[in-house]
């Protein structure tokens, strides 16, 4: 995905939103400046991952922010979002590789950087 604007990363976490609805949560982050949203949702079934990435897709997609599903290739697969992010203890980024979307991998230390070195070049020969 070119063009990605990564200045203003937000990242949900309804455990912060202390009852208010995800989805206007989401939606005044992007009016207050966000440019790209991550859906993180560690607590919830598929189906409801899945509900949820829908309503915040349908507003990303409103103002033309693109959306990155915490952990879930599943459900960025399902909603069709813009990417997904994935840590340490997830899919590795290489076997996770889809054209055409955003992987974004956490990176703690020399050897996470090593590693994410190595998937950068492995996904670029094989695109």
């Amino acid at each position: 995905m070119k063009g990605i604007d990564y200045s203003l990363y937000v990242v949900s976490d309804r455990g912060l939103l202390r009852g208010r609805p995800l989805v206007r949560a989401v939606e005044q982050a992007i009016l207050g400046g966000a440019t790209i949203v991550q859906l993180r949702e560690k607590a919830v079934s598929t189906r409801e991952f899945v509900k949820l990435a829908q309503e915040v897709l349908a507003v990303a997609r409103q103002y033309g922010v693109p959306l990155i599903i915490n952990d879930r290739i599943d459900v960025m697969l399902a909603v069709d979002a813009d990417g997904a992010h994935v840590g340490q203890e997830d899919m590795p980024a290489v076997l996770a590789g889809v054209d055409g979307v955003a992987l974004v991998s956490a990176v703690f230390g020399r050897e996470d950087i090593n590693d994410a070195a190595a998937t950068l070049a492995t996904l670029l020969k094989n695109r």
